[in-house]
């Protein structure tokens, strides 16, 4: 696990696969700190989560865990690794 400067938590990057998301909205209800919808009315990652990343969250697994068309995906932000939803 990659572990963050200041807190030791992983540091991830979130993938929104548009072709999937339908905008249910339970990302961003889940963890409004990490996604919320954009203005096409799909999830977007929030500030560092769609860059260089940020701190890996319970809420933001839930959050993945939550989707219902499995359109999210947490990456490592140094390794480069899937981190959920599992393959």
């Amino acid at each position: 696990m990659t572990a963050g400067p200041e807190t030791g938590a992983e540091t991830v990057v979130v993938r929104v696969d548009r072709d999937r998301c339908i905008g249910s909205g339970m990302c961003a209800l889940s963890a409004p700190d990490s996604l919320a919808l954009g203005a096409e009315g799909l999830a977007e990652p929030v500030a560092g989560y769609g860059g260089d990343g940020a701190e890996l969250t319970a809420e933001l697994t839930e959050a993945v865990d939550f989707c219902p068309v499995e359109a999210l995906t947490l990456y490592s932000a140094r390794g480069g690794y899937r981190i959920a939803p599992a393959e």
